[in-house]
């Protein structure tokens, strides 16, 4: 069962657990990686992508 996790927004749309097209709903994320010293050097190392092709 999916569960979201409240005001996790994600633009990832072709990611497995993007709902709604802006609405994360992995029970857990992560996001990195450690390295990072700005906002554009961060991933979310939960992203799988969809086999949905239509997202």
């Amino acid at each position: 069962m999916k569960h979201e996790i409240k005001d996790i927004k994600c633009h990832a749309c072709n990611c497995i657990y993007n709902e709604d097209g802006c609405k994360c709903v992995a029970g857990q994320i992560e996001v990195g990686p450690s390295s990072a010293c700005t906002c554009a050097e961060t991933i979310c190392a939960t992203f799988e992508p969809s086999s949905d092709v239509s997202k």
